[in-house]
């Protein structure tokens, strides 16, 4: 497996936009599960072959509090859809599809988990890979921000192993579904987004290349006071 440029650009991306200062704190879950492999914003080459369109790759992790049974949460990014593999030890084989990237993290008992990883299977003759979702910089999912505050700079970074990415679509608003705030949107920011203090907001980013692939980032929130 070799390994993306993604944790360079996304240092270079927070030194030269900045986070914004009003940020005060935030809220992670419990993160006491260590992910290993696939690795984090990878090319996985390493699975066996199945078939033309699958492979069988073998999921690991990490947990020195054994927090087992556990729970392993996949997402194919191209279809949206979610499956729970259940596993008592911590590692476990998966059938994939190929030429396809996925979302994964893993959950035990006691409240336990890990981050969320991503990865692209890859595939037989593929032209084109789908950019990898989008993850918030700043404000970081779970903030408060001052309550002070009339408006809200939105940050985040995202890419594409192709390097093909051309727009992003905002979606933005006061309920769990945010509506499109925003299109074909050419930079990785959107400024002066007007706030109320007291009010929770929820945002999420469309990331689009080239040639029509398309990624929806989790969705994003945070507080104002």
């Amino acid at each position: 497996m070799k390994r993306s440029g993604f944790l360079v650009f996304l240092f270079l991306l927070i030194q030269s936009c900045g986070v914004d200062s009003d940020v005060l704190e935030y809220a992670n879950d419990e993160i006491n599960i260590t992910l290993i492999f696939p690795e984090n914003d990878s090319e996985c080459t390493e699975g066996v072959i199945v078939s033309e369109t699958q492979s069988e790759l073998v999921f690991k992790w990490e947990d020195n509090n054994d927090n087992g049974p556990y729970t392993v949460h996949l997402t194919n990014l191209l279809s949206s859809q979610t499956e729970f593999i259940l596993s008592d030890a911590t590692e476990v084989a998966i059938t994939l599809d190929r030429g396809v990237a996925y979302s994964w993290y893993v959950t035990g008992k006691v409240n336990s988990s890990s981050e969320i990883w991503t990865f692209y299977n890859e595939g037989p003759g593929l032209e084109s890979t789908i950019p990898y979702p989008a993850t918030a910089i700043s404000p970081v999912s779970g903030a408060t921000i001052s309550q002070t505050s009339t408006t809200v700079n939105l940050i985040w970074a995202s890419e594409d192993p192709d390097n093909d990415i051309i727009s992003y679509d905002l979606f933005f608003g006061e309920v769990k579904d945010p509506e499109l705030y925003g299109t074909d949107l050419t930079e990785t920011r959107f400024n002066d987004i007007p706030v109320e203090a007291g009010k929770v907001y929820y945002w999420k980013v469309v990331t689009k290349d080239s040639v029509g692939n398309e990624s929806t980032s989790e969705v994003f929130n945070f507080s104002v006071g």
